[in-house]
């Protein structure tokens, strides 16, 4: 049995769409302001960043997107069953989505413990974004190590350290870290704005 349903995850938005929305004049202000002051709050900003909500592929069923050192993966139950059987664990790593569900995972030994997102945490996140007309575009994503950038190389979506040395304007920002004490918010994450991306499946009646 697949780890998420697979119809959520393709209702996400692409990287291009995710990013229009993001323009809005208040978003920045959003962000470094109400937002931050959660993250702080629940001492969230340790071990999670804020996350734009989007997607690069769309998953079919019993298929889950699984990154293995940051290079992310289409699997199937049978991938993660022989992973699961050489003493790994399948960790969620991004919450999106409608209800923040944990779409995107990440391998890692038996013995490391799973993520744990305070459940008050997300509840007040998301009433802070309802009320902010932004529900649906921000999620909530790990903590990596480095500031990173992810490619397209292939068929695979591969994270690599950022080093501040990737051009600004072929990247978009879409991790953002906080410090308790620093204000405003770091860019942690970015995407190539090439990113391939594959379209939503087609339901029935769409034109």
């Amino acid at each position: 049995m697949s780890l998420i349903d697979n119809t959520y995850y393709n209702e996400l938005p692409s990287l291009e769409t995710a990013h229009t929305r993001r323009q809005g004049k208040h978003i920045d202000s959003l962000i470094q302001g109400p937002l931050r002051d959660i993250f702080i709050k629940y001492d969230a900003h340790k071990a999670f960043a804020l996350y734009l909500q989007h997607r690069h592929h769309r998953l079919d069923k019993n298929e889950t997107m699984v990154k293995v050192h940051g290079t992310a993966h289409l699997m199937n139950d049978g991938d993660i069953v022989d992973i699961e059987a050489m003493g790994n664990k399948i960790l969620p790593a991004t919450w999106m989505g409608r209800d923040m569900l944990a779409m995107e995972f990440a391998i890692a030994p038996a013995s490391v413990i799973t993520p744990v997102v305070p459940p008050k945490f997300i509840a007040e996140l998301d009433h802070v974004l309802t009320l902010s007309d932004c529900k649906g575009l921000f999620g909530i994503d790990t903590l990596a190590e480095d500031d990173w950038t992810e490619l397209t190389i292939g068929d695979a979506s591969v994270v690599v350290p950022s080093n501040g040395k990737e051009g600004e304007e072929k990247y978009i920002p879409v991790a953002f870290a906080f410090d308790d004490r620093k204000s405003g918010f770091r860019v942690h994450g970015k995407c190539g704005k090439d990113h391939k991306h594959t379209s939503k499946p087609r339901r029935d009646g769409d034109i």
